[in-house]
């Protein structure tokens, strides 16, 4: 039977030859052989038949129908005649961050979170509505009789229920959603085109910011249709070597010497040119083409570092390497990482690898096991874009990361914005009294790389010193200083940083700056 699970069956037979005796003979009976000519005995069969046929159609943990039975409610509406002017509207509901509550309070927790969501979801919904759980903590809803706004109005609704929070074990929880809204007249689009219309109307409410309902339109059409068409081009990129690597310096800016540079994946279309990695990045995650840029990547800038050591032996340089959180849960990623260093024979305290800090924060135990796992090889750990999620600072305590990456949101007001001034000051606080390197991102004014050295910034990076480049165009960079901090021009394009900020720090600025200075693995004490 369509949507039966292996395990239901034997429940369910057992539960069918419950065993009952014969009121006249005392004899047990098995109720699915009933007597002949005894009405009751057929009316009996008939309600255990339904029953069988409801619990086969309907989820476990929360009695919502299963997906088989949307898809046959689904297929039923579309093939209606289209004559009374009603629409046919589609929900895709997904809980936001589900995964953090099974692994911080427990798949029971996670369980109670899922039936209460169904509860307030059914609560919201019109009697010619249908409810279905699709899997894990997807629900969609088959709203049939839709108006222009109703199945709008529908979804926030839901949003709102879901909102609110629930009691669990005593405490008070916060679980959003998101929904992706799609519809449709009968007779003009099939299941399984509304379904997916609305999946990427979801994906649109997720990448949004969450917590929000987001309408299938034009827009959202001619994006998916872009996305299938890059995922096709980069499966083809990916063997016909169409992905290469360049590198941006990053800067000492206490004396402006290049101490070490990130690489940085980069397209060559065939057609297209030049695709930037913000339109291809997203998409290799979504389709997992993304642990193979990434190896690829991987290896080709060791490959070079361990080149450019051999061109110069006496220049020490750092390497910086983005990783993709599927890229460390794949189980062979450590072996991989070990025998590309044994290969290319890289100091391993020469490369560091960089994980944004939406991922740091929210890691699971297993992903934590891997950054120890690398940090016991000698590899560095950074936290790329730091300060701009919610970190938790003893989450960040226990971290095995020595680098924070302030990303370049806040490098842009130094200087004009209070604001970013305060929040710089504050990270580089917090990484000196953590003992944590600091590299500034999207530096792009001298006003700014002067601002951040007399702010104790460690090493920066940005267009001001140079844009990403070909690797044959790092090694003379790498005998000349690319900024001159004691410059006239720079020491006074650099605005005195007055009030808390300056009080907050003039006090291990000097102390600061003599620690820090070497590449990674390398961070003696400098003489002044």
């Amino acid at each position: 039977m369509v949507g039966l699970r292996p395990n239901i069956s034997i429940r369910l037979g057992a539960a069918i030859r419950e065993q009952r005796r014969d009121q006249h003979s005392g004899v047990e009976v098995d109720p699915l052989v009933p007597s002949i000519g005894t009405n009751s005995e057929v009316e009996r069969l008939r309600g255990v038949i339904a029953r069988l046929m409801h619990t086969a159609a309907h989820d476990q943990l929360t009695g919502l129908p299963t997906r088989s039975l949307l898809l046959e409610r689904l297929d039923r509406e579309l093939a209606r005649e289209a004559d009374d002017g009603a629409r046919i509207a589609v929900l895709f509901v997904d809980l936001d961050n589900f995964k953090l509550v099974n692994d911080s309070l427990g798949h029971s927790s996670g369980d109670k979170v899922l039936t209460e969501m169904a509860r307030r979801i059914v609560a919201c919904l019109d009697p010619d509505d249908t409810a279905s759980r699709f899997g894990g903590d997807e629900m969609v809803i088959l709203h049939p009789r839709a108006s222009d706004s109703s199945g709008a109005a529908l979804g926030r609704r839901i949003l709102a229920a879901l909102a609110e929070p629930i009691l669990l074990s005593g405490k008070e929880v916060v679980v959003s959603a998101s929904v992706g809204l799609a519809h449709c007249t009968p007779g003009t689009k099939c299941a399984e085109q509304l379904l997916r219309e609305a999946d990427t109307a979801l994906y649109a409410a997720k990448v949004r910011g969450r917590a929000r309902l987001a309408e299938f339109n034009d827009e959202l059409h001619a994006r998916a249709e872009k996305r299938v068409q890059i995922e096709s081009d980069l499966r083809a990129a990916l063997r016909e070597s169409q992905l290469f690597v360049e590198y941006q310096p990053q800067v000492r800016l206490k004396d402006g010497c290049v101490v070490g540079v990130e690489a940085l994946v980069r397209w060559r279309h065939p057609e297209r040119g030049i695709i930037s990695p913000a339109d291809f990045i997203p998409v290799a995650e979504e389709c997992g083409l993304i642990v193979k840029i990434g190896r690829q990547v991987l290896r080709e800038s060791c490959r070079q570092l361990a080149e450019w050591t051999r061109q110069m032996p006496g220049c020490r340089l750092a390497m910086t390497v983005n990783v993709s959180p599927r890229e460390i849960a794949e189980p062979t990623f450590i072996d991989e990482l070990s025998q590309v260093l044994a290969s290319t024979n890289v100091d391993p305290t020469a490369l560091c690898l960089e994980i944004t800090e939406s991922v740091m924060m929210s890691a699971p135990e297993e992903v934590v096991r891997v950054l120890d796992q690398i940090r016991q090889l000698g590899v560095f750990v950074a936290i790329d874009d730091f300060g701009t999620e919610h970190s938790s600072l003893s989450r960040l305590r226990d971290m095995p990361a020595e680098v924070l990456k302030i990303d370049r949101s806040f490098i842009d007001g130094l200087s004009s914005e209070p604001g970013d001034t305060a929040i710089v000051s504050s990270i580089l606080s917090l990484a000196y009294a953590m003992g944590k390197h600091t590299i500034a991102e999207g530096v792009e004014r001298s006003e700014q790389a002067a601002m951040l050295l007399r702010m104790g910034c460690d090493v920066a990076q940005g267009y001001f010193f140079s844009r990403p480049v070909a690797a044959e165009q790092i090694a003379p960079m790498l005998s000349k200083a690319l900024w001159h901090p004691s410059s006239g021009r720079a020491l006074h394009a650099a605005q005195p940083v007055e009030g808390p900020v300056r009080r907050g720090h003039h006090y291990f600025i000097d102390e600061f700056l003599d620690h820090i200075g070497a590449p990674m693995g390398t961070k003696a004490t400098v003489s002044r």
